[in-house]
């Protein structure tokens, strides 16, 4: 009577994580069964899901062939970090205000470090959070040797300097190369799609506290398809 009863419930948990995160595919969803060291299938939840009328994991482009700067990313993962700027609408009593936020993320890894929150991104801030990022990854024994970034003008000559101060070269995103900071972009599209998109934000700390808890669960509880379905404490 009881493993009918367990298997059952099995079903009902991966029909609700289904139906409660509809961008979740397969692996994701055996990845957090597994954290519950629950051991299922892929082709048993598909089977599962499809017996229950839910649609496939979402569609994804296939891998193509491994490029001169693919392969660079590849060689180079342990000692590179990727960053970017993302945005937020904050709503205050004086209207809505853009607020500003900029990740780093250490390729290797995959652990992440992000900015306080800011509606005045200039010169100054960015530097601080250069020193910010390279205290963090002294503090995680992080070695890098490479600082990977778009084009963007916020990024000042001071930024830049900070870090070839401590050794670490200043890469930029070829011209026309939208997939080139594919690592940073993935990881503003999941925070944005699995945790900012739901919640209206009325101040900077507001948003500072939802950012940084998601950051937490990536950093720790988050099962990542990469890296085989672990979370970054097990990979």
């Amino acid at each position: 009577v009881g493993r009918p009863r367990f298997v059952r419930n099995v079903r009902a948990l991966i029909r609700r994580l289904a139906k409660e995160n509809a961008g979740w595919g397969y692996r994701r969803i055996i990845g957090e069964l597994r954290k519950l060291r629950l051991r299922v299938g892929r082709s048993s939840v598909r089977r599962i899901l499809k017996d229950a009328g839910l649609t496939p994991s979402p569609m994804r482009r296939g891998r193509a062939g491994e490029t001169t700067w693919r392969k660079f990313l590849r060689l180079h993962m342990n000692t590179l970090v990727a960053c970017d700027f993302f945005t937020k609408a904050v709503v205050t009593p004086l209207g809505i205000r853009l607020a500003h936020c900029l990740v780093f993320i250490h390729l290797g890894t995959r652990k992440v470090f992000l900015s306080p929150a800011t509606y005045h991104p200039h010169g100054k801030w960015v530097e601080q959070q250069a020193r910010n990022v390279m205290m963090w990854l002294d503090d995680h024994q992080i070695k890098t040797r490479f600082l990977l970034r778009d084009r963007d003008t916020k990024f000042s000559s001071a930024f830049d300097h900070l870090f070839k101060n401590a050794g670490i070269r200043r890469l930029r995103t070829p011209k026309l190369a939208p997939d080139a900071n594919a690592f940073a972009e993935a990881w503003i599209g999941s925070v944005k799609r699995e945790c900012l998109n739901h919640f209206l934000c009325f101040s900077l700390g507001h948003l500072d506290h939802i950012a940084n808890e998601y950051v937490h669960y990536f950093n720790t509880h988050r099962p990542h398809q990469d890296l085989g379905n672990c979370t970054l404490g097990e990979a």
